[in-house]
């Protein structure tokens, strides 16, 4: 028994997605194609809410045996200026296929697609159960991930098919954003003592803010930028402003989350004894960092699969970036590590996938399959 992936196929699939524009909170479209793809195959998709366009999840039961996720999301950045081509049609340029997507990750869900189908077709050959899941908003707010988190989501082990070769990420840094609204007093700039002046106070806060230790981690660096720093009124007038709005990113290491940082911070608006009243909030999005061991069986399982198809060992990646692999691994407390299709120019434009990636990737998350869900078949490689 044969398992085949086409790569002409897996351009088509990929090319389909990316000819429809998903920004985040226009994605209907996109997950629409995505059932009715599945439909044309035999297999029900089903559309699970949220609050925004919905979550699409295809769940395949066959026996016993653990549950394997394999997720993406369909949404994409917004097209920046400067392409060569359309970014939607794009093109396609030796191996490689240009458009907004076709990497990050359009190229990732085909790929999942494609093997959620052949799963289904071969069921004889693995028992287990297996989810594929199509979620929404993963550049903005992940608010599909979310969605699928908050209605219990389960599964053993989840592989999210970002673009991350040669790599594959095991770990990540998490994000927290923190707020803080400066309330003073306004009063006439000639006469500064009767007032009490929020964009000084703030300033004062984002000194101490700026000298705060940041957590350490071997393998994953944190880090913290003052985003945003808004006061006084757009229109010229001599007055004292009475409101200043800060906004602070901390990329977070394990050990940290939004409470640590919060306190962290609290104490340096308790050190002030500033006379404003400093409020600290944490506005979404939130991402708990998280790693998965280099000797967990999915890490070995993907190892084995990458080497039998590239013919050498691969880095084993942690990233100073989120995604939705932080919240499946942290808050669905699910094992999970990122691997997907070869590409580049990731939120720029002229992003680009390289095609017989895809295929490989087919295979890749073919075998671990066959590893994770133990039962031998052959794979027929075309790339």
């Amino acid at each position: 028994m044969t398992i085949r992936y086409d790569v002409a196929e897996a351009t088509a699939l990929t090319r389909a997605m990316v000819a429809i524009q998903s920004y985040p909170g226009a994605e209907h479209a996109v997950q629409q194609f995505v059932v009715d793809w599945f439909a044309t195959h035999g297999i029900v998709a089903e559309v699970w809410p949220t609050t925004a366009a919905p979550n699409v999840v295809v769940r395949i039961e066959n026996g016993s045996g653990p549950t394997l996720m394999l997720n993406g999301h369909t949404d994409t950045v917004l097209a920046a200026e400067g392409w060569k081509c359309d970014p939607w049609q794009g093109r396609i340029d030796g191996n490689r296929l240009y458009g907004l997507g076709a990497c990050d990750m359009k190229s990732g869900m085909a790929a999942i697609m494609l093997v959620t189908r052949e799963m289904h077709r071969h069921r004889d050959v693995w028992s287990g159960t297996l989810i594929m899941s199509a979620v929404v908003d993963e550049e903005a707010y992940s608010v599909g991930a979310n969605a699928l988190i908050a209605q219990g989501i389960k599964a053993d082990f989840c592989i999210v098919a970002e673009a991350y070769h040669p790599s594959i990420g095991i770990g990540a840094a998490g994000k927290v954003l923190v707020k803080a609204d400066v309330i003073g007093k306004a009063a006439h700039g000639f006469m500064p003592w009767q007032g009490i002046n929020a964009a000084s106070e703030g300033a004062r806060f984002v000194v101490g803010v700026d000298q705060l230790s940041l957590g350490t981690h071997e393998r994953i660096p944190a880090s913290q930028s003052i985003l945003s720093f808004l006061s006084g009124s757009a229109q010229y007038v001599v007055t004292i402003p009475e409101r200043a709005e800060i906004l602070v990113s901390r990329q977070i290491v394990p050990g940290e989350n939004r409470e640590s940082v919060t306190a962290q911070m609290q104490g340096v608006v308790d050190g002030l004894k500033s006379p404003a009243r400093i409020e600290l909030s944490t506005p979404p999005p939130y991402y708990p960092s998280f790693e998965i061991a280099p000797e967990h069986p999915l890490v070995q399982a993907v190892v084995q699969a990458y080497v039998a198809e590239w013919g050498s060992q691969p880095p084993l990646a942690h990233s100073t970036g989120v995604s939705d692999a932080n919240l499946i691994a942290e808050l669905a407390g699910i094992p999970t590590l990122l691997y997907g299709p070869d590409g580049g120019e990731f939120h720029q434009c002229n992003e680009w996938v390289d095609l017989p990636s895809i295929v490989v990737c087919c295979n890749v998350y073919t075998q671990v399959i066959q590893t994770m869900m133990p039962r031998v078949w052959n794979i027929t490689r075309d790339t």
